[in-house]
């Protein structure tokens, strides 16, 4: 059975709704990129994303292959992302000494100063694209995201359709 609700006198389904939603993301991530579309390091959302995750494994550097796993993404695509990064001088490759057969990621001197300038500018663009929230708005925004998120029960979560998988293309 087709669940209901009513809004405005139109009748929309789970379904209607949550392809609203999903525009409306949409629409709200292309205001916080274009945003940034000015700043430094000129990144690509899925760069950027992958610059963090490295940044975040900087002792220890990560791989190709951690990174695939992590993204659900091919390790031949995530290929082509960091050697963008590569070439713009934000991560270097080099041999795991444990393991040379093991090539390891790692962000570079310079790109840990233009990544904490990316962070502060990308924050402040999200910023601006909540604005019109109030606090406890952003809350409850929270708060329902992360039901989302936890979903446990496992018919639940399959219900949500074949969109649920991120990719970063």
């Amino acid at each position: 059975m087709v669940e209901r609700i009513f809004k405005r006198g139109v009748k929309e389904t789970k379904e209607e709704l949550l392809q609203r939603f999903i525009e409306q993301m949409s629409s709200v991530m292309k205001r916080v990129h274009h945003g940034m579309s000015l700043q430094e390091p000129p990144l690509s959302p899925p760069q950027a994303r992958l610059l963090f995750m490295i940044a975040g494994k900087e002792k220890e550097g990560t791989s190709v292959k951690e990174l695939a796993e992590q993204t659900n993404v091919t390790p031949g695509a995530i290929t082509q992302f960091v050697d963008v990064l590569v070439e713009k001088k934000l991560v270097k490759r080099y041999q795991d000494p444990k393991d040379r057969r093991m090539v390891k990621l790692i962000i570079t001197t310079g790109a840990k100063r233009q990544l904490e300038k990316f962070r502060k500018n990308f924050l402040s663009s999200v910023i601006r694209a909540f604005d019109a929230l109030s606090e406890d708005e952003i809350k409850q925004l929270i708060e329902l995201l992360s039901k989302v998120g936890s979903c446990s029960d496992s018919k639940q979560c399959n219900d949500i359709g074949p969109m649920h998988r991120h990719r970063m293309e």
